[in-house]
């Protein structure tokens, strides 16, 4: 039971580092999904009408964009409705009242935060001869390119005179945004995925940014298998003694199964319990899929083995 308890929090524990690693690839990306879209226009248009486009239409309900400036780490952010919203070390992101306000207003990565000017209770940044009110600090405990980044709505004024051809444009949705409906609404556009998205590419890519977690759940794998190796070295020993009761084969080999099967599962409730309580989780399903696998996978090597080798013992 104690074996197994182990087992099922360093399974939670590696879980859990391959979600934050997943964050922080995501924090790299300008907390932008791998399903993100890049924008080219043919036509000479405004941020303030291509917002417009996308606010008029109930096919594109929950969804940010990113007008990235070349070679600068500031991006004008404009969103609707449930959009993904970075992690917060001190204030608030934008909130629905900031993308309609006629003031520009900011929110900055960590790295930004000493350099902020705090005259009273407002933080402000000063870029390029401006001064911006700032609502937040973006930024986690690990580092990530996140924190050197400065997002920003610009005021209503400003965004009707800001070309969108002068930006890198980035439409984000929160699930199953295609890129037809993209062009249908936006009309003389050319849509293209920021990230390629062939299966064996982003398998590749995913398997390599996990190698460590990756051998770590395979070990675990196969430490449940050997937890069923030693049960069975020590029922061989317990069948010796069975057999002076004429216990049979069959019913002796339910009782070891049922014992194992009792023990090992209690030792995953308990360790997979303990291990959620120290580390936030945002999914379970792909967690308890792999235990519930190690769990199967050990109780029926245990009974084939079982059957295999005290049957060989029977005929000896």
């Amino acid at each position: 039971m104690v074996y197994t308890a182990l087992l099922a929090f360093l399974s939670v524990f590696i879980f859990f580092k391959i979600q934050e690693r997943d964050l922080i690839i995501q924090l790299n990306n300008h907390n932008l999904s791998q399903d993100a879209y890049q924008i080219k226009f043919r036509d000479k248009l405004t941020i303030a009408a291509f917002e417009n486009k996308l606010s008029n239409s109930s096919k594109l309900t929950n969804l940010q964009v990113h007008f990235q400036v070349r070679n600068k780490k500031i991006t004008y952010f404009w969103g609707k409705g449930d959009y993904a919203v970075p992690p917060i070390l001190k204030g608030s992101f934008f909130s629905t009242k900031d993308l309609k306000s006629d003031l520009p207003v900011a929110v900055v990565g960590k790295d930004w935060q000493k350099k902020l000017y705090k005259p009273k209770d407002q933080s402000y940044l000063h870029y390029e001869g401006h001064y911006y009110p700032v609502l937040g600090v973006m930024g986690d405990k690990f580092s990530s390119s996140l924190d050197q980044q400065i997002f920003m709505i610009p005021s209503l004024q400003q965004r009707e005179k800001m070309l969108v051809s002068h930006f890198r444009v980035i439409v984000d949705g929160k699930r199953n945004l295609k890129a037809k409906t993209l062009t249908t609404i936006l009309g003389n556009v050319q849509v293209k995925r920021l990230h390629t998205k062939q299966i064996f590419i982003s398998q590749k890519t995913w398997i390599a940014s996990h190698g460590i977690e990756l051998f770590g759940l395979v070990l675990v794998m196969i430490s449940f298998i050997l937890a069923a190796v030693f049960w069975r070295f020590f029922a061989a020993h317990r069948y010796r003694q069975a057999r002076f009761l004429q216990k049979g084969l069959s019913v002796f080999i339910f009782e070891e199964w049922e014992n194992f099967a009792l023990l090992a599962g209690l030792g995953l409730i308990f360790g997979s319990w303990f291990g959620l309580v120290l580390f936030k989780s945002n999914s379970y399903l792909g967690l308890l899929i792999y235990e519930l696998f190690g769990f199967l996978l050990s109780n029926i090597y245990l009974i084939f083995s079982l059957k295999k080798s005290l049957t060989k013992e029977d005929h000896s």
